[in-house]
């Protein structure tokens, strides 16, 4: 069996791959990196050191070999040719490659016409329809029926963190990587092609309907709170992800948001509270985990789309309005995004230069979606007092009386 892994970064060695290799396939990756496609090829495999913080556990992923996205038809006949596929590249990538993925779907019913599945391992709400969509407008008109029914889009739920590599074990491997211990991959069944095949036999590879609820558990719980410890550690001069989770003052704040995205979430759902509180406090741990030495830049990169309406930060808080209860935490979370500035970052600069000269209000409506007045002018108190770098001990009378009106 064979698999190709569309994207050697961080997820695709990290942790699809390592999926690919343990349920017996062959891993092709292809991606546009010269240098790790070389490597890759070189040694025919490579280590993830898996941690949970205490130790790290060396794994060798073996049966993989990789060829550059630049040579067009080296990728269009191992695609043609492939069993599964899956894509890790970021969203933004994906309308590049998708005439190459038209061309490689069109190679491939002409060379066997068997149905291909492609796991969307991209962190966005709607993946498969948004690359489904970016490929069939390069599908001939004759190719559009195998299209449609034998070409599976299947959203995917990354939930394992694999942050850069550390430079000890990258100088011994260039294709290492350091991840952690987390393993399960949920995708939605109704993406699968043809309707009602046989899943693929991937171990970890579990399915869940509605999709939605376990894609919004990552995005809206997971990602939320990850990139608030980011952007608020950020505030406290700390380089790390685990330095932010240790400090308890920061812990409160995003246990507290994470509490109440996971309120949200239950009641958008229907589903059990306490599974969803259980989820959020679980979380904590593995953002403790100071083996993985994740960075704030890494984490609170793009708080441009972080803090939409349709994305974590902006997303938790429109959900949890929606449940009738007050974000008051993750407004904290909000207004530390707009605080945070890397002049490395370009959408960090855009959105402080933008609250500097319009005023917070404004910025918030624009890259939020956020209104209300008294969500503005809540959100606008923790802005100020993050910015002065306000004592803990005065959020708790301020939290105290924002939340007395949710009873």
């Amino acid at each position: 069996m064979k698999a190709i892994m569309y994207g050697a970064g961080n997820i695709g060695r990290g942790f699809i791959a390592e999926r690919f290799y343990l349920s017996g396939y062959e891993t092709v990756f292809i991606d546009v990196n010269a240098q790790m496609v070389d490597a890759i090829n070189e040694a025919r495999e490579y280590p993830i050191y898996v941690t949970m913080g205490s130790e790290y556990v060396p794994t060798q992923i073996k049966n993989v070999r990789a060829v550059n996205g630049r040579d067009e038809a080296a990728a269009i006949a191992e695609i043609a040719t492939a069993d599964i596929m899956a894509t890790a590249l970021g969203a933004n990538i994906l309308p590049f490659v998708a005439p190459l993925m038209a061309k490689a779907i069109t190679a491939r019913k002409k060379e066997n016409g068997k149905p291909l599945n492609i796991l969307i391992c991209e962190n966005l709400i709607g993946s498969d329809k948004f690359l489904h969509d970016l490929v069939a407008p390069h599908i001939a008109a004759e190719d559009m029926e195998y299209f449609e029914n034998s070409i599976g889009f299947v959203s995917v739920v990354v939930g394992r963190t694999v942050p850069p590599t550390p430079a000890e074990f990258s100088a011994k491997h260039p294709a290492a990587v350091c991840a952690d211990v987390y393993s399960e991959l949920p995708a939605n069944p109704v993406g699968f092609r043809p309707v009602g095949c046989e899943l693929p036999p991937i171990k970890g590879l579990v399915t869940f309907t509605p999709f939605e609820y376990y894609i919004e558990r990552k995005l809206l719980i997971h990602n939320m709170g990850h990139a608030m410890t980011a952007y608020l550690a950020v505030l406290k001069n700390y380089s790390y992800v685990h330095e932010g989770t240790d400090d308890a003052e920061i812990k409160y704040f995003v246990m507290r948001a994470l509490i109440e995205a996971a309120r949200g979430l239950a009641k958008r759902h229907g589903a059990s509270c306490d599974e969803c509180v259980r989820f959020a406090e679980e979380l904590v741990p593995r953002f403790e985990n100071r083996l993985l030495m994740d960075a704030l830049d890494r984490v609170g990169r793009d708080p441009k789309r972080k803090v939409a309406a349709s994305d974590r930060l902006g997303g938790a808080f429109k959900m949890v309005k929606e449940s009738g209860a007050i974000p008051a935490y993750i407004g904290i979370g909000i207004a530390a995004a707009y605080l945070y500035r890397n002049e490395a970052d370009a959408t960090s600069v855009e959105l402080t230069d933008y609250v500097k000269a319009n005023g917070l209000a404004a910025a918030l409506a624009k890259y939020s979606d956020i209104t209300d007045e008294k969500d503005a002018e809540m959100i606008g108190t923790f802005y100020n007092m993050l910015a002065r770098r306000a004592p803990f001990a005065e959020f708790l009378p301020v939290l105290a009386e924002i939340l007395r009106t949710e009873h």
